[in-house]
């Protein structure tokens, strides 16, 4: 258990130690080498003069990410609901670990012989691990919070967006289908303009001829306009609040009293981690009275 607890803080918290902060940086740099290397290797003129080269750093950090895949794997245990079977497989179908896992698979599939553009394409999935950083998981979970917040107004956004596409695309196909039968030739294709016309990026590959259809479109542009900004509103919207009441919650943080010597004079640690029993606990920050020392932590 001891050694799953190192372990865990090893790889998970970079500010445990500096071993921890300085593993986490050399992972990060082959994460960064490691999708350097892909892009590159796409670019036939490289792929050409260096390819032995790529190859061979391909095959040095990918052995590493496997590696680490495992280790994280065997450090899960020393959370509690990461431990037995059940809670084995909690932590596989976790978000981060299927990153890690779809991460590596392409490069054993693809040495053992299956290889195809479909399996290389999951090599992308390398970029999700840059997610690891803890700023960016704060990031990501005010994300999460502001989707959660306008999921009902998004949903009824889209329900309306689809009975618009819908009406444009059979509109149009009756009115231009005659017109032009080898431009709108089905409801399916017109679809395709219909979601270029109301989003206002209209790539010009197709559109219509006819008086009645150039009315509707320019009608439809000049809506889309202030359609797609809809849910750019609201987003922002909710981004300030969630933003707002963090650095609230901050504040408060800061000006409660201590329950040792009721002082205020508090500061605060983010995100921090503290070890009790062997283990360790991950806290959103911590305020300490700057007076008589005493820790208020705020799981």
């Amino acid at each position: 258990m001891a050694l799953q607890s190192k372990l865990y803080a090893l790889l998970e918290d970079p500010q445990h130690s500096k071993a921890s902060f300085y593993l986490n940086i050399f992972i990060y740099t082959l994460i960064i080498i490691s999708i350097l290397n892909l892009m590159l290797s796409t670019v036939v003129e490289y792929q050409t003069q260096y390819g032995k080269i790529l190859e061979t750093i391909r095959n040095i950090i990918m052995p590493i990410f496997i590696v680490e895949y495992f280790l994280r794997f065997y450090a899960s245990g020393h959370l509690q609901q990461y431990r037995g079977f059940k809670g084995k497989l909690r932590y596989f179908f976790s978000f981060y670990a299927l990153v890690d896992l779809l991460s590596i698979i392409p490069y054993i599939l693809i040495n053992i012989g299956f290889n195809s553009s479909f399996i290389r394409s999951l090599r992308l999935l390398r970029i999700f691990r840059l997610f690891r950083a803890k700023k960016y998981a704060i990031f990501i979970k005010l994300m999460k919070n502001i989707l959660f917040n306008i999921k009902e107004e998004m949903v009824v956004l889209a329900f309306f967006t689809v009975v618009i596409l819908a009406l444009l695309s059979f509109s149009i196909f009756e009115i231009e289908h005659e017109a032009q039968p080898e431009v709108f030739t089905d409801i399916f294709q017109t679809l395709w303009w219909a979601v270029a016309t109301l989003t206002t990026v209209g790539y010009g590959d197709m559109y219509p001829i006819t008086p009645l259809g150039k009315l509707i479109t320019g009608t439809i542009s000049i809506i889309g306009i202030a359609f797609i900004a809809i849910p750019g509103g609201m987003f922002a919207s909710e981004f300030i609040s969630q933003l707002s009441e963090k650095k609230d919650n901050e504040i408060s943080k800061d000006t409660e009293l201590c329950p040792n010597c009721k002082s205020k004079n508090f500061f605060t640690l983010e995100t921090p981690s503290l070890e009790l029993d062997e283990e360790i606990h991950n806290l959103n920050s911590v305020a300490i009275c700057k007076d008589c020392k005493q820790i208020k932590a705020f799981p």
